[in-house]
């Protein structure tokens, strides 16, 4: 048994970066992607340098990014100080290798994929020359790459997590995060929306969502030995 991964995403302030790493999250992301959460270069600096500083023990760093060249997400991470780059647009398997960083990607079902179906699109992932360290598993809606905090298809999610590391996301909140990780087991979860009051990060919304997923213990080791501290930084 062990604990579910917990990461708090679309983080845009030294401050609220400040809850998310006192309350002990495991990973924290930075948006690159076009999006209303988008951090530029010298922002995420100033994001990640205080963490750095500290000497304690903080949430690993994800870029998030969608369809970007290599060179740009490789300077990225060397700039910023990020241990994993998530991609989350079209990017093919192939692309993991080309990626300084351990690579967590971002997967959209669509409704009405059968089970088969959708272990073929995971494996597509893990079975190649470099493998996703994670799977993070969203909600899919026509025309965006993610972050809309619409819950998807949870049986199929909770299939694939007896058998892949899955990370989810898509719908979450603090009153329903321990419940969905007793009822998938997933390897972990994501929360972006689900932390936000008014399109803000609150920061009492992120210590309540930790406190929940924390109290909950995961039966389904499938793959745990993926934990975050075997990461890069």
């Amino acid at each position: 048994m062990t604990q579910p991964l917990i990461k708090i995403c679309g983080v845009r302030s030294p401050e609220i970066a400040r809850v998310v790493s006192q309350n002990g999250a495991d990973l924290m992301g930075l948006i690159f992607a076009p999006s209303r959460r988008q951090v530029s270069e010298e922002q995420a600096q100033q994001i990640v340098a205080p963490l750095h500083e500290t000497g304690e023990e903080r949430p690993r760093v994800v870029g998030v990014f969608v369809n970007e060249r290599a060179e740009t997400m490789n300077r990225l991470a060397d700039s910023v100080g990020l241990d994993f780059v998530q991609l989350s647009g079209d990017e093919a398997p192939e692309a993991h290798g080309d990626i300084s960083r351990e690579v967590i990607r971002a997967l959209r079902l669509p409704a009405g994929m059968s089970i088969d179906e959708a272990r073929r699109e995971v494996e597509r992932y893990l079975d190649c020359a470099v493998p996703a360290w994670a799977l993070l598993l969203d909600t899919h809606v026509n025309g965006s790459y993610g972050g809309n905090g619409i819950q998807g298809d949870w049986e199929i999610a909770r299939l694939l997590a007896e058998r892949y590391p899955i990370i989810l996301a898509g719908g979450l909140r603090p009153e329903s995060v321990a419940g969905a990780l007793r009822t998938l087991q997933s390897f972990g979860v994501d929360v972006s929306s689900g932390v936000e009051t008014g399109g803000t990060k609150d920061p009492e919304k992120i210590r309540e969502f930790i406190r929940a997923a924390r109290g909950v213990t995961i039966e389904n080791t499938a793959r745990a030995v993926l934990h975050v501290g075997s990461s890069n930084g």
